[in-house]
């Protein structure tokens, strides 16, 4: 027999049988081999791990904003809330002309995303030019208030030289209130802020002492104004005048309030309850002190009054 070079001996067995035959019976661990046949068959691939979807089964669109990479979701707000990006510095006469609209967005847009929006502009030259607009339009304000009373009570006396000294007297009295002005609207300014500031951060507040100025004062600056122009006309009002005055003190500080509740909430980036007992415990520590002060006025006089009776 002539040796085939396409066959070759295996061993344990015939040739051109299974190679593996020959060992103890050990099965092929690749299995048999398939013929070639040249076509396709759908069936020896890999089958879907999932299944077969249902019929009409439409699957979402991926969302191509998905949570990237370390990004943590959450936050006081419930929400991912954005750290405020700071802006380029602008010029000082450009954001001066863009102050009446920011006032006006502010307290016809009462809501934390307003005040959020406004602040990467905070700037320490923009907080001390609005507390200047607040010196200088208070002192303006009582100077015409002032210069018209005496007015009034000139022309209703009949005395020109009554006119002429209470104007005097107002002038004096305004560059007096101009220079008390200048010291106390800037430092109880700043206590006011820094006490709520020391609140917020005990309440794991992320806002800066600028961020929270500079907010406070876009709703302060124009309802303080609206406050001095609306008590000044009232005043001119004989007995009604008072009353509602009062009214509208008390409506003005309630929506101060609220604005204030706010901007603690967008400045510190807490929650609304937490923003609320920023704006709110500094007032109830006023209030209660008050109330003890009362009391003990109460007492003391109460005291005197028992002591006079038993000595007469």
């Amino acid at each position: 027999m002539s040796w085939d070079p396409t066959q070759r001996a295996q061993p344990g067995g015939e040739q051109g049988q299974d190679p593996y035959s020959g060992y103890g019976g050990q099965q092929n661990p690749y299995g048999a081999s398939q013929p070639n046949s040249g076509s396709y068959d759908p069936s020896a691939q890999q089958q879907n791990p999932y299944g077969t979807p249902p019929p009409g089964y439409n699957p979402p669109p991926q969302n191509p904003y998905a949570n990237p990479g370390g990004y943590q979701q959450g936050g006081t707000y419930g929400y991912a809330a954005p750290q405020p990006q700071p802006v380029a510095a602008r010029p000082v006469d450009q954001s001066i002309k863009e102050l009446p609209n920011q006032y006006m967005n502010v307290i016809t847009h009462p809501s934390d995303a307003t005040f959020a929006a406004e602040m990467p502009k905070a700037d320490w030259a923009m907080v001390w030019i609005q507390l200047g607009i607040l010196i200088v339009v208070g002192v303006v304000i009582g100077l015409i208030t002032g210069l018209i009373g005496s007015a009034t009570i000139g022309a209703v006396t009949g005395s020109s030289s009554l006119s002429g000294s209470l104007a005097g007297l107002t002038v004096a009295t305004s560059a007096g209130s101009a220079f008390l002005r200048i010291i106390f609207i800037p430092l109880f300014f700043f206590i006011g802020v820094g006490i709520q500031f020391v609140i917020a951060k005990a309440f794991n507040g992320q806002g800066t002492f600028l961020q929270q100025s500079y907010t406070q004062l876009l709703y302060k600056v124009p309802t303080d104004i609206i406050g001095y122009v609306v008590t000044a006309l009232f005043g001119f009002i004989p007995v009604a005048g008072f009353f509602l005055t009062g009214i509208f003190s008390l409506a003005l500080f309630i929506y101060e309030v609220v604005l204030n509740i706010f901007q603690i909430k967008a400045t510190h980036r807490l929650t609304t309850g937490k923003a609320a007992a920023v704006v709110l415990i500094p007032y109830a520590v006023i209030l209660v002190l008050g109330l003890l002060c009362a009391i003990v006025a109460a007492s003391f006089i109460l005291s005197i009054l028992h002591a006079a009776a038993g000595g007469q």
